[in-house]
């Protein structure tokens, strides 16, 4: 969409989400319609690949068995049509020679019809995928479908999957939108990670580059009725994983698939503070998330969260131990010494977290304790009276406490 200046970008970006003239709904024969190779919710080394490669990845990591049955045995439910955007318009077409709904719609139904026009699905991907590989038995057997995978139970469910119904819209630009609302807010959620890159594409687009960061970020907010900053929140946990992953030793994967662990770790205000951030609404997305002096402790943090999926794992099994765990230690800078000096064990952590109240009173406490453990064991230990294990155990008591002695003198 051409528009005349920056002042009316701003405006229409700013706009109700589903204000407008009302789109052509179309029915499209399956094969001319693509699966979409810049899907958010497909993982980076896969974009712009070939249909195949995309609908291996549906296929594998989608689900799409649960989608093939229900369509398998019903057909194609014609209450949820896919959104689509044109592919590349034919030579010369513009569709404001076309100036209502119907005029359209009548001109898009002849491109189908002729076949001068394919599409791209970029809502509702994984239909389309499974009504594809339903009807295709040599693309179910080159993506490497499995034997069960069902099959149309008639011909006429067969003939039902091969057109599907499709709302369009006329660049990926103005369906934004409507996917930012169903997506990032609404019932059909996306994944943590697909949810931020989508946020990062939108703010990001060439197209805004000449309207102020902070302003691009509000008229999203205001367009998807986003009244908690979720979307600014989102944005700055992708641009630290964007800062991070450009050091060799972190591995992006592993974080994407919990990418929803950066938003809790910030929510921390020590996890914050050791990386150099402030609050997240003080935060000057114009310039690196974190600053260069704090680059090695964010690439530490997301170490202990994530590993690198190589040679270091995790350090937190439980997600709930960022806040209850890593927080307090890190609040602390004897608890943080240990830590990163011991990461490479597996119980630093919990022990960072005893000396997080500070070395003397972890010092205390172990002495406490080991106290009232030999207190117990002098009340069992007359059974064993001429035990070797016992009396050797014992023996290493005494020394132990003779060194501790010795240390303090």
């Amino acid at each position: 969409m051409q528009l005349s200046s920056m002042a009316k970008l701003a405006s229409e970006v700013k706009s109700p989400a589903g204000a407008g003239r009302k789109r052509p709904q179309l029915n499209i024969p399956i094969s001319r319609l693509e699966v979409d190779p810049l899907n958010p919710r497909i993982s980076d080394d896969i974009k712009g690949g070939t249909q195949i490669d995309i609908l291996k990845v549906l296929y594998e990591e989608f689900d799409l068995e649960e989608v093939a049955y229900s369509m398998a045995a019903n057909g194609y439910f014609d209450e949820e049509p896919i959104v689509v955007v044109p592919k590349k318009l034919p030579k010369g077409f513009s569709v404001n020679k076309f100036p209502t709904i119907e005029a359209q719609q009548i001109e898009f139904e002849r491109l189908i019809k002729d076949e001068e026009l394919s599409f791209v699905v970029v809502e509702g991907n994984r239909r389309t995928a499974t009504a594809k590989l339903l009807l295709d038995g040599k693309l179910r057997n080159t993506v490497g479908v499995d034997d069960d995978f069902p099959s149309p139970a008639t011909t006429k469910i067969a003939g039902d999957l091969s057109i599907i119904p499709a709302i369009l819209y006329m660049n990926r630009d103005e369906v934004s939108p409507y996917l930012g609302v169903r997506h990032i807010i609404g019932t059909k959620r996306w994944q943590a990670y697909a949810i931020a890159k989508y946020i990062a594409k939108y703010i990001e687009n060439p197209i805004f580059a000449k309207i102020p960061l902070k302003q691009r970020i509000k008229n999203i907010q205001e367009q998807i009725g986003d009244r908690s900053d979720v979307i600014r929140d989102q944005y700055i946990s992708y641009k630290l994983l964007e800062q991070a992953q450009e050091e060799p030793e972190i591995n992006a994967k592993p974080v994407k698939s919990k990418f929803s662990l950066v938003g809790v770790a910030l929510g921390s205000p020590a996890i914050r503070e050791y990386i150099g951030l402030p609050a997240l609404r003080l935060v000057d997305l114009s310039k690196p998330t974190v600053p260069t002096d704090k680059v090695e402790n964010l690439v530490r943090l997301f170490l202990w969260i994530f590993g690198n999926g190589r040679d270091k794992s995790p350090l937190l099994t439980d997600s709930r131990k960022i806040s209850s765990r890593l927080a307090p230690v890190l609040a602390s800078e004897e608890a943080t010494r240990f830590l990163v000096k011991n990461s490479d064990s597996e119980s630093a952590l919990d022990t960072a977290y005893e000396m997080s109240d500070g070395e003397k009173a972890y010092v205390t406490r172990k002495l406490e304790g080991a106290a009232k453990s030999i207190s117990v064991s002098i009340s069992y230990a007359y059974k064993y009276k001429n035990d070797k294990d016992i009396a050797l155990a014992i023996k290493e008591c005494s020394e132990a406490i003779e060194a501790l002695k010795n240390s303090i003198r």
